[in-house]
């Protein structure tokens, strides 16, 4: 009985020692991190910034936007954030991503709780910014509100964490907004050296971010890191190289009404517009997708977006097409916006058809979990199929009709992106290469992308009567084509 006691009594004594040690750690990266009076911060940074999910190919880190200024106003007590930056376009522009502004761009965005929201310029007539309600941001942007700074973990972590030794000093692990789990790294100098999150991702699944914080100094009184960088996924999507800090300045971050109280989103919709006999280009929303009677079954080429968006064209094109299974779905290239629905596909029975550089990315990413939110595909456990393409292939169905699969060589948009080809109806599906431009519209001179769009379908003998495309509001002609190819004639 003694020795029961005495083991019960040192087992306890041994995990007061463990609590205590792990306080004592928290309390100590507290202390020297500086957070005990602090209630808000401002720094300003100079840097890079990488577009998500955008890369010249499946293997390369995603493209590069040199920032000119980044400010960040953070009020721990609301839990509110708002950054502003200035972009900047490299010369010559990077492969991968487009150029979607010239010069410089301004981004201010907000959030504060549940509610987040981009500013913009005035509109027509008005004073005041312009709000742009951004819900799915959200949560993206309320992690990193907390990893912002080294001191918001420690902040977030107040009665809400669970700390353990580790062999290079304690770890920190909490949860915010009761989903997503945070774990920081408590060096054995008792800084804050490392955060790493999770957030749900159409292509990655749950998708790991990890900020860094190295070459700690005084700044404003305060420790704070010099470089903060960010990864998603495995790939940098935030350098910053940070100047100067104040703790404490005056933030005030107010939800406006029309955030707060934004007009009811509308569901995602597709219709379905006949472009030859058995061949539908299915639109609505900002991306589109092509879909063909193939005899026994239907060939759908791309697979955007994300899973809400895939559901409804799915539906459209048997609507379009009943009766027959969708055999195929081809994807353009493997920008997250044109393959975030994929998987919507592969779970209605469908073979993935892409470049042969995207496949093991793909079999990477889909095998990962996916907790924060389960999609289709996820449930049903049902095994990706995909047909690689290198520079040429053929669809043919039981009706003699043909959907050639080309490669764009070169292209810097991205260098693994194809085009789809029906040579008998001479129409041609493309994806981010060209959008018709508006009648009477005074057209800019052609950019890299399109030269190269159009000098490969020379190369091809690729001479299409309609242009269809994953974005645009109509259908293109071989006019439209030179006109933004910087060609005259119609031929």
């Amino acid at each position: 009985m003694v020795r029961i006691i005495l083991v019960v009594l040192a087992c306890a004594l041994t995990t007061s020692a463990n609590v205590k040690a792990q306080s004592s750690a928290l309390d100590a990266a507290a202390a020297t991190m500086g957070t005990a009076g602090l209630r808000s911060l401002q720094y300003t940074a100079t840097g890079q910034a990488f577009v998500l999910g955008q890369p010249p190919t499946a293997s390369e880190a995603w493209p590069v936007r040199p920032i000119k200024s980044y400010q960040v106003y953070i009020d721990y007590g609301s839990n509110s954030m708002r950054v502003e930056q200035v972009l900047t376009m490299p010369t010559p522009q990077p492969r991968g991503g487009g150029a979607p502004f010239v010069g410089e761009q301004r981004q201010v965005q907000f959030v504060r709780g549940a509610f987040a929201w981009n500013e913009g310029p005035p509109a027509a007539g008005a004073q005041e910014p312009s709000v742009q309600p951004q819900p799915g941001a959200a949560a993206e942007r309320i992690l990193w509100m907390w990893a912002a700074s080294p001191q918001g973990p420690i902040k977030a972590a107040a009665g809400n964490a669970r700390v353990r030794s580790v062999a290079n000093g304690a770890e920190l692990t909490f949860t915010v907004g009761g989903r997503y789990p945070v774990v920081a790294l408590i060096n054995k100098m008792n800084q804050i050296e490392r955060v790493q999150t999770t957030l749900p991702n159409d292509v990655l699944g749950d998708m790991t971010v990890v900020t860094t914080y190295s070459g700690y100094r005084n700044f404003g009184g305060i420790q704070f890191p010099s470089r903060i960088v960010q990864t998603q996924g495995g790939h940098p999507t935030l350098d910053l190289t940070v100047t100067a800090v104040q703790p404490n300045t005056f933030v005030d971050i107010t939800v406006p009404d029309q955030v707060r109280n934004p007009p009811a989103q509308a569901p995602p919709t597709a219709t379905s517009q006949k472009v030859a006999d058995g061949l539908f280009w299915i639109t609505g929303g900002s991306h589109h997708s092509l879909a063909a009677d193939m005899g026994d079954h239907i060939v759908v080429v791309e697979g955007p977006q994300n899973e809400a968006r895939s559901e409804v064209v799915l539906a459209e094109v048997k609507k379009a097409i009943p009766n027959k299974p969708i055999r195929f779905v081809v994807n353009t290239h493997v920008h997250f916006d044109h393959s975030g629905g994929l998987r919507t596909f592969v779970d209605d029975g469908a073979t993935v058809v892409t470049h042969q550089g995207n496949v093991a990315f793909y079999e990477k990413a889909w095998a990962a979990p996916r907790t924060l939110s389960a999609d289709r595909l996820s449930k049903s456990a049902k095994k990706a199929v995909f047909q690689g393409v290198t520079d040429r292939s053929e669809l043919r169905g039981t009706n003699n009709r043909v959907i050639e699969l080309h490669l764009l060589r070169g292209n810097p948009h991205n260098e693994q992106i194809l085009v789809a080809w029906l040579p008998a109806e001479k129409v041609l599906f493309q994806s981010d290469m060209m959008n018709p431009p508006a009648p009477n519209a005074q057209v800019p001179p052609p950019t890299p992308t399109i030269t190269n769009f159009a000098q490969n379908l020379g190369r091809l003998k690729i001479d299409p009567d309609q242009i269809v495309g994953g974005h645009g509001g109509r259908a293109a002609t071989r006019a439209d084509l030179n006109a933004v190819a910087g060609k005259s004639g119609t031929n």
